[in-house]
């Protein structure tokens, strides 16, 4: 990744998502562009005032985003810009985006609440309808490097792009790859063991190709080694659930396009339900 571009609010938990772009601008490299719009909606109403109020907020957020700079490391400085831009957050973002060629957009947890309408008309849900780039969403305020991530994949176009967008975030990381199967009417149908049986082994093997061809274009041979895979049976909120907290994730990866109606889970119920307390950060791609 060579771009990075992270939109802050200017609220004292946008310290957090600077640190974390700033610790993956380090680590991989890349550029850094800090980004906060002024919502022209502030104006909207004011016109004979409009000009002047509109020069005063971006005067107090340019000098407000410098705070941020100033404490980014020496080492990102030189390959940091700020940006304060005016417009409707999610078109401007995304223009941004486009514009500077970013690889991916990070934003806070306090960009997004409240979290249970995280994917209901928010700046996130728009610009996850109209941006191809992967965004990512810091909700602690850790800054360790990537180490153990939880990817959930349903063999879609989606959610292959969010792996192959934390590969590269993370270079590092160990990737715990699962695939949840629900078997059709579970509730009202007495499956036979050894369907099941099979049912899981075709599954298993799909999860084995997608390591071994789909991503083996922009993986490493000695990569692979670090991606585990597991099959999940059951309700899929529920069984990620628990995975999140059997291993613990630094980072969740999940797509927002399924194949196979995952992803209208996903970004439903799943998402809301355990996003407000998840204890790790979130990466979404379409």
């Amino acid at each position: 990744m060579k771009t990075l571009l992270a939109a802050i609010d200017l609220e004292p938990g946008s310290l957090h998502v600077v640190k974390r772009a700033a610790e993956l601008a380090d680590k991989l490299k890349a550029k850094l562009h800090i980004v906060h719009v002024v919502d022209d909606v502030l104006t909207l109403y004011e016109p004979m005032v409009e000009i002047s109020v509109r020069h005063r907020l971006k005067q107090a957020a340019e000098e407000a985003l410098q705070a941020f700079f100033d404490q980014l490391p020496n080492s990102i400085k030189p390959h940091a810009r700020c940006h304060v831009l005016l417009g409707k957050p999610y078109q401007v973002l995304g223009k941004q985006v486009r514009q500077l060629e970013a690889d991916v957009l990070i934003v806070g947890r306090h960009h997004i609440e409240p979290l249970r309408d995280l994917f209901v008309g928010t700046t996130a849900e728009r610009l996850l309808r109209h941006c191809d780039t992967p965004l990512l969403m810091v909700s602690t305020d850790s800054i360790e490097p990537y180490q153990n991530i939880l990817a959930a994949t349903d063999f879609s176009r989606s959610s292959h792009h969010a792996l192959q967008a934390s590969l590269k975030l993370a270079p590092q990381a160990e990737i715990q790859l699962v695939h949840v199967c629900d078997p059709p009417f579970m509730g009202f149908v007495r499956y036979d063991q050894q369907d099941l049986d099979e049912m899981l082994e075709q599954k298993r093997e799909r999860l084995r190709q997608e390591v071994a061809t789909e991503m083996a274009h922009f993986l490493a041979e000695d990569d692979l080694s670090r991606i585990h895979t597991d099959i999940l049976t059951g309700d899929v909120q529920v069984r990620l659930t628990e995975a999140v907290e059997l291993h613990r994730p630094q980072l969740l990866v999940l797509g927002t396009h399924g194949r196979q109606g995952i992803s209208r889970l996903l970004i439903g119920s799943v998402a809301t339900s355990f996003l407000s307390t998840l204890p790790c950060d979130v990466l979404v791609a379409r």
